[in-house]
């Protein structure tokens, strides 16, 4: 039997990424990616979390095309 990460980890593991030392774009597909596993992995609560650590950065770096992407998922049905 395999057992998941607790919630707590993975709110834990994004609010890292959030402060470590990378280039925006590249944080921004991370966040991304780990929005579209949790999706996968059926936790949609963990994936708007991450969808909008996503929004917020791309934001404030102002990459329109990225924003775009994140809108699309931000607003996909569950």
């Amino acid at each position: 039997m395999e057992m998941d990460a607790p919630r707590w980890s993975q709110k834990v593991r994004l609010h890292l990424l959030w402060y470590w030392p990378l280039e925006p774009r590249k944080k921004i597909k991370r966040f991304l990616k780990f929005g579209d596993d949790f999706l996968e992995q059926g936790r949609p609560n963990l994936a708007q979390y991450s969808y909008h650590f996503s929004k917020r950065l791309a934001q404030r770096a102002g990459t329109v095309h990225l924003l775009k992407k994140i809108e699309k998922r931000l607003h996909k049905p569950w």
